[in-house]
């Protein structure tokens, strides 16, 4: 009996602070918001979904609005492309936007994957499959069925590229969220599970990384 009052005196204090926005002292963490997420219904697919999770308890000061993480992009093998990338999303269920430099990739379209883990030692061989969450099969950034790691194509000409993307469906927070897992460029391009095979429907026949690196906080 004791532990179920501790246990529902904790619930009670977590729902109390939630409501209210206030930090009990002594109870670090509580306080943050509750955030609803809801996702529309695909017709034959699958019905709403709603995702109900708490804002990241963050240590550091906030040097800038919302939530931040970087990706320091390495080679794999001897591919020589590497480079840095800053997610920003200003409220926890807005998007995201991708911004920064990559260097070293061959001139034309390279495929962009948040996958599934952030298992990187010498190479990008144990990161696994695309991230998927709640979608299982492959597709473009702007397409209602995709996985969650879909990011689309970035183009390479002579010199550095200069990477934007703004996402709606990757997350820094929640059940979305791509913090601690990895971020690969694909050495061809994504064709966005447009051809008739089953490569296609898993990763675009974009090919195997040349790049690789794990999603963190940055503030």
């Amino acid at each position: 009996m004791n532990l179920r009052l501790h246990v529902f005196f904790g619930q009670f204090l977590w729902l109390v602070s939630a409501l209210n926005g206030k930090s009990f002292q002594g109870v670090p963490g509580y306080g943050r918001n509750l955030v609803i997420k809801a996702l529309p219904a695909i017709e034959d697919y699958q019905s709403n979904v709603y995702e109900v999770f708490m804002e990241p308890y963050l240590y550091a000061p906030r040097s800038a609005p919302g939530l931040q993480a970087i990706v320091h992009l390495r080679p794999d093998a001897e591919s020589g492309v590497e480079g840095t990338l800053i997610f920003t999303q200003i409220v926890p269920n807005g998007p995201v936007t991708v911004e920064g430099n990559v260097t070293g990739l061959a001139p034309g379209l390279h495929g962009v994957h948040v996958h599934q883990t952030g298992a990187i030692d010498d190479n990008c061989n144990d990161i696994g499959p695309h991230f998927i969450a709640y979608y299982g099969r492959h597709g473009g950034p702007r397409d209602h069925i995709r996985h969650v790691g879909d990011l689309g194509n970035i183009k390479a000409e002579e010199g550095p590229v200069t990477v934007k993307i703004v996402d709606h469906l990757i997350s820094l927070a929640g059940p979305r969220s791509i913090v601690g897992r990895s971020l690969a460029i694909s050495k061809d391009e994504d064709d966005y599970g447009r051809s008739s095979t089953e490569d296609s429907t898993m990763t675009g026949t974009s090919g195997p990384a040349v790049a690789c690196g794990v999603i963190g906080y940055l503030n």
